[in-house]
This record gives structure tokens, C-alpha cells and sequence, in this order.
């Protein structure tokens, strides 16, 4: 998916660093390359794309036709970047505006300029090796993607977790604070501060840490996008967020990641749908399969049955 990232990087001046052929990567296939060169009338540039093809903001599908090249009408820096306008031939279009930039790690971002999209990446092409086409129309090639972190949003959910390591955990402190935490990773959601696979990961916890069914229900569609963005530790989250959600509206669990010890009783999952999913499905899900639930049911039953020892005196 294509999707924002920023860089902490020193600005470097675009005319020099860009110079060269970029090209942009999808996996195992290449969309476009654009070329920037010296000539005796100053910088020229080229675009090297498909004929045809659709963009929805995440990949590229129905790619067809041979490659063509369009130069560049204007290459003019602005800023620290470098702008390249060319020509759409389409009666009535409006030329293609891209904005490139050097990024510390040697890449090339391109912005396409009035249309929302975010950056392209784009890796040096190397020559002889870095071709475009062919390419399937029935497929989708999708941009690999590098994603920025948020610092508040890693250092929120630290926060949560040390609060809840701490020997002897004083709820009538961390309860607000969760909701403190709660409410800023809201707003950083709402003000779309949060990018990578991580950010979506902490937020679920978060929101897993709240006290009600919409909580849950936000926990689980958080852990969701963190999945889809790389992070494979979030399906776990995305399995116990969807049944404590399910068990928050009074319906049972589906996966088994729930456990609760009532006063004076064992341990149980109640309500829980042992029917419904498999342990193939479980497994896929990273979660344990049901003989390895039970002995941790029954393991915890022991423990919430074992005597408290009192302290030692000194």
C-alpha cells in the first residue's frame, strides 16, 4: 500500500542528488522510471510508465501496453526538491507534476503533485538490470513501502506496558492513566500522526486497555491495519481483541484468548464458541489450539487456588 512516510533527514539539495534514472519498484516488477540528466540547455528529464493503468491510492492494476517515454516541459528546483512537469497528451488533462526529493539512505521520493496520493519511493536503477515491464493486466503490484514510526505513539504505549509490569499494579492509578493515554492516541489517530505497523500495534493496545465494547471493537480494527502493514505480531492482538469484544457484548469468544478467574471459582473462558473455528484457524491466528488452552485454564485455576504465603518478617 502506498502510504506516508516521513524521514528524518538532513535537506540536501535536490538538483545534484537526483540526477541519475529512479525507478519505481513493486516487488518483482517495475512501473516507472524516471531519468534526470545534464544537458548543455541544463536538466532534462524523462518518464518512463506504462500506456496504460490504474492507480487507487494503494496499487496498480489493469497494466498494459508498451512502455513510452514522456519528457519533461519544465524541470525548475523549489525548495529542496526538484520539479518535473510533463505534458499529459490526453485532450483536456492537465500536465503530471512531480516533485522529487533525496532522502538520506540514497533513495528518491516522488510526490505526485494535486492529486493526495503519498510518495513514491524510488531506488537507484541499476543498469542493464532494472527494466520495466512485462507485466500480468489481471494483477495488482503494489509499491514496496517504508513507514515512519511515532516516537509519542512508541513512548504511550512504554508507558502502559511499565505500568503494567510494576509488582503490585494500583489500579485507582493506572485506570486514569489509561484513559489518559486512550484520549492522546485518539488524537494522534484523528490528526493521522500514525504511519507504520508499530504505531497501529501500540494504538491497539491502548484501546484494548479500555473499558468498553467500542474500545475493543477499535483495538481489533487497529491490530487489523497493523497486520497489513508488516507487523506479524499483531494478529495475535487482532485474535484477543475480536473476543473480548464479542464476550463485552454478552456473546461468547470464538478463539479462546479470554480468561477470567471469578472469586472463589476456576478459571474459565465462559461464554466461549469452541465450535465455530479450528485449531488450523487458531493456529493461522496465533493462537494455541484448545488441548494447550485448557492446561493453561487449569494451570491458572491452581494458582488462583494456591495459598498466599505472608511475607517474612526481617
Amino acid at each position: 500500500m502506498i502510504l506516508p512516510f516521513l524521514v528524518a533527514a538532513l535537506s540536501v539539495s535536490a538538483v545534484p542528488c537526483a540526477e541519475g534514472d529512479w525507478i519505481l519498484k513493486t516487488g518483482d516488477a517495475a512501473l516507472f522510471q524516471f531519468g534526470v540528466h545534464a544537458s548543455p540547455k541544463g536538466l532534462e528529464a524523462t518518464w518512463d510508465r506504462p500506456q496504460d493503468f490504474d492507480f487507487d491510492k494503494e496499487s496498480f492494476t489493469n497494466v498494459t501496453g508498451p512502455v513510452i517515454r514522456r519528457t519533461a516541459i519544465k524541470v525548475q528546483p523549489v525548495g529542496d526538491d526538484l520539479e518535473l512537469t510533463f505534458d499529459d497528451p490526453r485532450p483536456g488533462a492537465t500536465p503530471d507534476i512531480f516533485r522529487l526529493h533525496c532522502l538520506a539512505d540514497g533513495h528518491v521520493s516522488a510526490m505526485y503533485q494535486g492529486v493526495g496520493f503519498e510518495p513514491f519511493l524510488l531506488d537507484r536503477a541499476v543498469p542493464g538490470k532494472d527494466i520495466l515491464g512485462p507485466w500480468t493486466a489481471k494483477r495488482a503490484y503494489q509499491q514496496k513501502v517504508e513507514y515512519s514510526t511515532n516516537a509519542e505513539m512508541s513512548a504511550i504505549f512504554k508507558a502502559d506496558q511499565d505500568d503494567r509490569r510494576q509488582p503490585n499494579i494500583d489500579w485507582s492509578v493506572v485506570g486514569p492513566a489509561d484513559e489518559k493515554r486512550k484520549a492522546r492516541t485518539q488524537e494522534l489517530l484523528d490528526a493521522g500522526a500514525l504511519h507504520s505497523g508499530d504505531d497501529f500495534y501500540h494504538a491497539a493496545f491502548l484501546f484494548q486497555h479500555g473499558d468498553k465494547p467500542n474500545d475493543y471493537l477499535m483495538a481489533h480494527l487497529l491490530a487489523l491495519i497493523a497486520a497489513a502493514r508488516g507487523k506479524a505480531k499483531a494478529v495475535w492482538i487482532a485474535s484477543a481483541t475480536l473476543d473480548r469484544y464479542l464476550q463485552s457484548i454478552g456473546k461468547p469468544q470464538v478463539l479462546g484468548t479470554q480468561y477470567s478467574i471469578p472469586r472463589g471459582g476456576p478459571a474459565t473462558q465462559e461464554p466461549y464458541d469452541r465450535t465455530l473455528v479450528s485449531d488450523a484457524l487458531r493456529q493461522a491466528l496465533r493462537v494455541p489450539p484448545l488441548a494447550e488452552q485448557e492446561k493453561r485454564r487449569e494451570a491458572l485455576s491452581d494458582q488462583a487456588k494456591a495459598p498466599v504465603v505472608p511475607p517474612s518478617k526481617p
